[in-house]
């Protein structure tokens, strides 16, 4: 190559591969629009092509300037429709593109390409030839892919692109062998890079300058040796570190769309392939993770994408004969999740045949028939994680090697991920990833075992929960010669952490109180023996050295505050090495749980104690998170307390403050419960974490009733309070709740709500707020009585707020009647629950349940309120409604 500039070099192929980058997933739409050509689509590829084609014939590029040309010619036909795109037409130019990648991205070597095979295809689409014979494009574009093949044995073969915009996806191992033994090796090109946005880094450039005068401070301070002043300084330091960080952390951010785009080629060729019509919908591409984890994940995303499309869609007859459309759909979804990116694939193909797989199992021997026999459906779908499992009934270059899903599933788990599956027969099936935003700087929770400090990603922690020694006994047995503990109604597997890593040589059987970590990873759920529980902090991930790395039960290390050095604990490796299974769990509750207590509903609890003899308790829902921080963090700015956290301030509200409490004493650490009211974050200060439980709601709405004590509850012979957050909330800034309310009633005609809730407590909380914001409330004990009140047509009912667990008739059956009779099937129903489990709110939404919420969380529940009551969308009762509403009802 003539060209001798390599920082000119650099840029065209920055450039040019940002041009390729769209130009696949546009070249499909140009196909799916057929003969209705969207010129200003084809004019976008053609630019993209012509500035490449210009730079290229500028620095001497020949291979690159013809490929270019010829694709350019095709397009230029298009756009002035002297051309119609067809199949054969559009994957010609396909085969092009990846051509013109593949030589950007081994640009020293490009001028020895032979790319004359796809020169010539382009050439004769250009003059016409191939819209008279369809038939000859494809065999010639079948030559041309041959041609590369055998070209790539004598030249420089073509180097893959990178991951992120990679438009040839193939990720079967014959496929990569035969591909690494023609690739000679390349040439080192341009190192990696992303795009920054130029306000990102202006802020990286004032935080750095802040950062110089907190180090020049900080050095005057320690000379001057102030105390006072030293504070301050750290202070200073703390905030800006803090804030330099997620700033870098912004500049590894990209879209997950990055991944997504090549998608539509890999089901478009394989579906084609293998004779099968298939759509993909990709929601959610602007959802962003670090650089990391977009690297990581496109692997196993591209098996399990194929894998939908290979064994997941049927064949067009076999759907048709199903009652089903001839295309199927693969749907590609990213969103954020409890601080994660969770992504499903789905598929509404033919679903996972259990049994099959259960014999397939039993033939390899991989269980038992007895195995088999006991196996549930889900733990059966769970079978093809098994190393080596395939249900293929044929080796191919597509499937049936055994070499998959659970590669996927331990590449995934590796970056801290986890994979869950759920299919129905008939109906598809869909697998959920769920993974961290980043990898590099992780919250993470400290603990100790055998003198040794261990941190845990918080990703993987669940609760914490402390057994008393009195209660030892009662909560910790043996089922099959393994520890459990009873935790609510559940039996859940215990590991020792000093025995899974060798520490002791029998697990701990001390008389003390156990503090237990539950966490889970996938499938996994279980509860980790630990000796103390320190503290939260985000950590720096370094790699173990070489004498640790074959250890599983280690993700990696860091670096404390103390110059310490804490291994990071896999949970995923702990639970492969301990052999747990979650499917194997068992549910004793009769041995737990009194009948009493198991037909009541529950609510799960995070008792804490503020002074001595004093307990109170806020629901778990209603949390966002929890904190430990040093009594000396706490400011008071005009006698508010505030706590400065991560470059803003939380404001802090006391028990003692706003309801009868005695003060809490003097320590130095103490925790901060985080809740969030009306957008705002606010911490509640809690003396000592007592236990998060999961108990009868059956609570006491009259004893201890005051602004900020909703009611109390017996627990273990003992009174706890139950703390209302929102009138708290209300009680130390009324301000905040000055504003617009969030549903404007109709004083003349106010909407009514039919509230049908069996608990006196939750019924009458309900009703106090409803009331409040100016709704009529009609009240119903159970579903039937509710019901029963709709049919008689005494109230002109707006809307319906039921709760789930009922007797007679449950919420689920009430909404089930009012969404199929055509003289209520327009209300909305809000479901309310204590423990909204996903179960359950699948069955809220198939028995027609128009929105989910907590109880206790008041505000949310007004904000469904207003947003389904919105008068633009809700009429007042039938006779408001147009014919065609009707008739959506009755179809």
């Amino acid at each position: 190559m003539s060209f001798d500039d390599p920082a000119l070099l650099a840029e065209f192929v920055t450039e040019s591969r940002e041009h390729l980058a769209d130009v696949e997933g546009q070249l499909l739409e140009i196909e799916a629009n057929g003969a209705n050509i969207d010129v200003d689509l084809v004019n976008k590829v053609f630019r993209a092509i012509h500035s490449i084609k210009g730079a290229a014939g500028f620095m001497g590029l020949v291979r690159v300037n013809e490929l270019a040309h010829a694709l350019e010619n095709v397009l230029g036909k298009m756009r002035t429709e002297e051309l119609t795109p067809n199949s054969q037409i559009v994957d010609v130019m396909l085969k092009g593109a990846d051509a013109l990648s593949g030589l950007i991205n081994d640009i020293e070597n490009s001028n020895t390409v032979d790319v004359s095979a796809h020169i010539t295809l382009l050439n004769e689409i250009f003059e016409g030839e191939v819209s008279t014979s369809p038939a000859k494009s494809l065999n010639a574009a079948q030559a041309a892919q041959e041609i590369d093949s055998q070209g790539a044995k004598q030249a420089v073969a073509i180097p893959p692109v990178p991951a992120q915009k990679n438009a040839r996806v193939d990720d079967h191992a014959e496929f990569k062998e035969a591909t690494v033994s023609q690739r000679a090796p390349a040439t080192p090109q341009v190192e990696s890079s992303i795009r920054v946005q130029v306000g990102v880094l202006d802020r990286l450039m004032n935080l750095a300058g802040e950062l110089v005068l907190g180090r020049n401070q900080l050095l005057q301070t320690v000379n001057n040796a102030d105390g006072n002043s030293l504070q301050a300084v750290a202070a200073r330091l703390d905030q800006v570190t803090s804030e330099l960080q997620e700033a870098i952390m912004q500049t590894r951010m990209q879209p997950i769309g990055n991944v997504f785009s090549k998608f539509p080629r890999v089901v478009r060729d394989l579906s084609a392939k293998l004779g099968k019509q298939c759509n993909v919908v990709m929601e959610g591409g602007e959802v962003e993770v670090d650089k990391t984890i977009i690297e990581a994940i496109g692997d196993p995303l591209t098996h399990m994408v194929r894998n939908s499309v290979d064994h997941g869609i049927e064949m067009p007859e076999k759907r048709m004969a199903s009652q089903k459309e001839p295309t199927g759909t693969v749907t590609l979804r990213a969103y954020h999740q409890a601080g994660k990116v969770r992504i499903d694939i789905c598929d509404d193909g033919g679903g996972i045949d259990t049994n099959r797989l259960k014999d397939k199992a039993v033939s390899k021997e991989i269980i038992s028939a007895e195995r088999a026999a006991q196996m549930s459906d889900r733990d059966a779908v769970w079978l093809i994680f098994h190393p080596g499992f395939s249900t293929a009934e044929k080796i191919s270059d597509v499937s049936g090697r055994g070499v998959g899903m659970d590669v996927v599933r331990t590449n995934i788990e590796k970056i801290g991920g986890s994979v869950d599956i759920e299919s129905t027969l008939g109906k598809g099936t869909s697998v959920q990833i769920t993974l961290p935003l980043t990898l590099a700087i992780i919250p993470s929770m400290l603990i100790r075992s055998c003198n040794r400090r261990f941190a845990i990603p918080q990703v993987n922690i669940v609760e914490l929960v402390r057994v008393r020694a009195s209660e030892a006994s009662q909560r910790i047995s043996k089922v099959k010669g393994a520890r459990v503990l009873r935790l609510r109604g559940s039996l859940l597997p215990l590991v020792d952490l000093d025995q899974a890593l060798n520490f002791a040589n029998q697990s701990s059987e001390s008389i003390g109180a156990r503090q237990i970590v539950v966490v889970e990873s996938g499938q996994f759920r279980y509860g980790l023996i630990v000796d103390e529980i320190d503290d939260s902090e985000e950590i720096v991930v370094k790699p173990l050295g070489r004498h640790l790395k074959t250890c599983s039960c280690l993700a990696g290390a860091t670096i404390l505050g103390d110059g310490h050095v804490a291994p990071i604990l896999d949970v995923s490796g702990i639970a492969a090495k301990t052999d747990l299974r979650s499917h194997e769990q068992e549910n004793e509750k009769d041995n737990y749980h009194d009948d009493a207590s198991l037909s009541s509903e529950r609510q799960s609890l995070l008792m804490f104690t503020n002074a001595p003899g004093e307990q109170f308790a806020v629901p778990m829902s209603l949390i966002s998170r929890i904190e430990r921080i040093r009594t000396e963090q706490i400011d008071t700015v005009g006698g508010q307390e505030l706590l400065q956290y991560r470059g803003t301030s939380l404001p802090l509200l006391t028990i003692e403050a706003h309801v009868q409490a005695q003060p809490r004493p003097e320590m130095d650490n103490v925790h901060v419960v985080v809740f969030q009211i009306h957008g705002r974050e606010v911490g509640l200060i809690a003396a000592e974490l007592n236990d998060i439980r999961e108990v009868a709601a059956e609570i006491d709405g009259n004893t201890f009733r005051e602004p900020g004590i909703a009611g109390s509850i017996v627990v273990d012979d003992k009174t706890i309070r139950i703390v209302d957050l929102y009138e708290l909330a209300f009680s130390a800034h009324p301000k905040w709740f000055a504003e617009k309310p969030i549903v404007t009633a109709n004083e003349e005609s106010p909407f009514q709500i039919l509230l049908a809730e069996d608990s006196s407590f939750f019924r009458k909380q309900a009703k106090d707020y409803l009331a409040t914001e100016g709704f009529e409330i009609v009240e119903a004990e159970d579903g039937a009585q509710a019901w029963e009140l709709l049919k008689s047509g005494e109230h002109a009912i707006d809307l319906v707020i039921t709760d789930i667990e009922m007797p007679r008739m449950n919420g689920f059956e009430l909404t089930k009647k009012i969404k199929s009779d055509p003289h209520t099937c327009y209300l909305p129903v809000i479901a309310l629950t204590s423990l909204a489990s996903d179960e359950d709110q699948v069955r809220g939404v198939d028995a027609g349940v128009d929105d989910y919420q907590i109880k206790m969380d008041r505000e949310r529940v007004m904000s469904a309120v207003g947003r389904l009551l919105n008068p633009k969308k809700t009429g007042r009762n039938v006779s408001h409604f147009k014919p065609e509403v009707l008739e959506g009802c009755l179809s």
